[in-house]
């Protein structure tokens, strides 16, 4: 099973992980919230 982030859904580790969501969108798994993206902790930060 693919690790994936708990709220948006996009995936952490895997093909797709590497292909388009590191390089393209920056997205990566969250150094400060176990399950989600960096995308997701700044909003969760922010909010």
């Amino acid at each position: 099973m693919i690790k994936k982030c708990q709220r948006c859904k996009v995936p952490l580790e895997g093909f797709l992980y590497k292909l388009i969501a590191k390089n393209i969108f920056g997205v990566r798994p969250s150094e400060k919230e176990p399950g989600l993206c960096n995308k997701c902790e700044d909003k969760k930060q922010n909010a």
